[in-house]
């Protein structure tokens, strides 16, 4: 049979429910029919790290700046801005014809409520609240940002391109809580969410908006103009990632994103198919530890499970021989502040010496709850090789099987595991969330303000302090190493290597870009 005629019949069931739940088609109307690699843990991108949540508010949402390919900021939302002499005053304008998809105009008011929500969510974020004096509306289209002390990183922090990504929301829909979560997401972007056709679980529906007034330059990765590709984009959940693939070759779906690495040879031979890595930086395998409750609180038990992770384990689990490295750097291995300082402990797989580190951090034998995605197929293959290397050294280890959008709502609970916690997961961490002392989200030490895992540490948090203020390459490089040797003192968590993650599609599709950042809306699709 024909690959393009066949049809498993489970993902039938799937996407025939999709289509009906999208309502009618016209034949005029382009669609773009996505397979996103899990369901979102949320709709409201402020309140998760997972990236795909980021992805989908690049559909709804806008900033204020956005990065290019090179990782330049430009301004995006904003039509002009001036900075002070001094560099304490930055001046913000918005552009014209900035509208929130219900129809009421974009104000400095919503940008100014936007801002500190972010502040209060992101650790990058966090850092610019501390330098920041003041931030107000002065009238609807301008807003200023008053600084206590310089702070090179501004423009960067406003165009940041991983989560929590500072997108711009109407101020009636977030609230004050920066803690509590909206439903609905009302953006300006140029996708609007179809909150009818919708039905999350199963599938999501954004339309072009035709309000929307893109910038007059080329896209270039997120900045400039934001055209619309399609009429509407349909992600469809599909949780068995060779179910997806399947529906790829049989022409169901245009894009599949992260489609099992054992069937990557077969897409690559299809010649009706791409597959690409489209963010070249790739990603590190973080293994997570709660540092707040037993039996991690306890730095020797952190370490001596850094002892024995061999991260060639975790590389053959994901990608074909030769596809992934090893890295032991907090930074990725392609950051130019990567270094091996502080790594000597990382996979020394002395196991004995692990062994006395677990009886003498105190350790009693209780269950170590591990958060085990069952639709992620490698991430599920991490938790059991991290399952087994924590038995090799005395753990008694419980598996805690559930899909992604669980396992992201579970590790923001400080609870013990004895009240429904959690011990370790597993996730991986593209380069924006790692190459710098500022943006590395794993080594964050700011207590419960820390990423989930709630390292805490005051020295840490120092050192970073110390790198924002500084300008100067060769001390950021010195503290840089300070910052690492520090965290792996702490062990706040252990990296397991460094792949690239594979997407696929159709030939039909193009404008996808590769880079740092891979944003849908301005994705086409040629008629076949």
């Amino acid at each position: 049979m024909p690959k393009r005629n066949f049809f498993a019949a489970a993902l039938a069931v799937a996407l025939l429910a999709g289509t009906a739940l999208a309502g009618p088609v016209f034949a005029q109307e382009s669609v773009l029919k996505f397979v996103p690699s899990s369901d979102l843990p949320t709709l409201d991108p402020s309140q998760t790290t997972a990236k795909i949540t980021g992805n989908m508010g690049f559909l709804v949402f806008d900033t204020l700046f956005s990065m290019d390919s090179n990782l330049v900021p430009h301004p995006q939302m904003v039509d002009n801005y001036t900075v002070s002499d001094d560099g304490l005053v930055y001046t913000f304008v918005l552009r014209d014809g900035l509208a929130w998809h219900d129809g009421t105009p974009v104000t400095a008011e919503d940008c100014v409520a936007s801002l500190e929500r972010f502040f209060a969510k992101d650790g990058m974020g966090g850092t610019l609240k501390a330098s920041t004096e003041s931030l107000v509306a002065v009238d609807d289209k301008t807003f200023v940002l008053t600084l206590n002390a310089p702070y090179g990183l501004v423009l960067d922090v406003l165009a940041k391109v991983d989560q929590p990504i500072p997108f711009m929301y109407p101020k009636s829909l977030i609230g004050e809580d920066p803690n509590i979560p909206f439903t609905v997401p009302v953006g300006s972007g140029p996708y609007s969410y179809n909150a009818e056709e919708s039905k999350p679980g199963i599938q999501l529906v954004f339309d072009r908006n035709a309000a929307y007034v893109p910038r007059s330059e080329p896209q270039d990765m997120l900045s400039g103009g934001k055209v619309a590709g399609t009429d509407r984009i349909v992600w469809t959940f599909i949780a068995d990632r060779q179910t997806a693939a399947n529906a790829l070759m049989a022409g169901e779906v245009d894009f599949v994103e992260g489609p099992p690495a054992d069937m990557l040879p077969i897409l690559r031979a299809d010649s009706n198919l791409e597959v690409a890595a489209r963010d070249p930086r790739g990603e590190l395998i973080v293994l997570r530890f709660n540092s707040l409750n037993p039996p991690f609180d306890n730095a020797k038990a952190r370490q001596a499970f850094a002892m024995v992770v061999d991260q060639q384990s975790y590389l053959q689990a994901a990608v074909a021989p030769g596809e992934g490295k090893e890295c032991r750097s907090i930074y990725t291995c392609d950051s130019p502040y990567s270094t091996d300082v502080g790594t000597e402990l990382i996979g020394s797989g002395d196991v004995e010496s692990a062994r006395k580190l677990v009886e003498e951090s105190g350790y009693g034998g209780e269950s170590i709850v591990l958060l085990q995605p069952t639709d992620l197929p490698t991430v599920n293959n991490f938790a059991l090789i991290a399952a087994q290397e924590l038995r090799s050294i005395g753990f008694n280890v419980e598996l805690a099987a559930s899909d992604w959008a669980s396992i992201i709502q579970r590790r923001a609970k400080t609870e013990p595991q004895s009240e429904g916690g959690w011990n370790m997961f597993i996730t991986t961490a593209s380069g924006g969330l790692l190459d710098t002392p500022i943006s590395n989200l794993p080594g964050k030490t700011n207590c419960e303000a820390a990423w989930a895992g709630w390292p805490c540490d005051e020295e840490a948090e120092a050192i970073k302090a110390r790198f924002a203020l500084t300008s100067d390459p060769a001390e950021r490089r010195e503290i840089a190493d300070e910052f690492q040797k520090r965290v792996y003192e702490l062990m706040t968590f252990v990296p397991g290597g460094q792949y690239q993650l594979f997407d696929a599609w159709n030939v039909n599709v193009d404008n996808v870009v590769i880079g740092a950042a891979s944003p849908l809306y301005g994705v086409t699709k040629v008629a076949q």
